[in-house]
């Protein structure tokens, strides 16, 4: 797996005061975007993982905007209590266990995603 930064930090971020937290964030975020930018121009998005925050200059956003989704996904990043990455064998195992045919599981820019099509007449889980 690639290195990611949130499973260093988040054991220590997400005990603390969420409020606490987003302002230590929204002043730091905005001082590392330059760096962050530099690392992806460097070397890719392998580059822009080895900064602690997260930014989307590289979508064209205007810069205010590209501040703002870095804080609040930075934020989003370390604040939550769970975060339980699932392989693709996982997922493509929960479709097929509730009847969904024509399962596609792969990874998408977020981690795994899938798809998959329940059978007309099923509405819920077999029993």
């Amino acid at each position: 797996a690639v290195f990611q930064w949130k499973y260093l930090l988040r054991p220590f971020t997400k005990s603390l005061n969420h409020k606490k937290l987003y302002q230590f964030i929204a002043r730091t975020a905005p001082r590392l975007i330059p760096l962050t930018r530099q690392l992806r121009r460097i070397a890719g998005r392998v580059g822009a993982r080895l900064s602690p925050i997260v930014e989307y200059s590289y979508l064209g956003l205007d810069d205010l905007t590209n501040e703002e989704w870095s804080i609040l996904d930075t934020f989003d990043m370390y604040s939550p209590a769970h975060d339980h990455p699932q392989t693709e064998k996982t997922v493509r195992r929960w479709f097929s266990d509730v009847g969904f045919e024509d399962i596609k599981v792969g990874r998408g820019p977020n981690g795994v995603v899938g798809q998959g099509v329940r059978p007309i007449g099923r509405s819920q889980a077999p029993s």
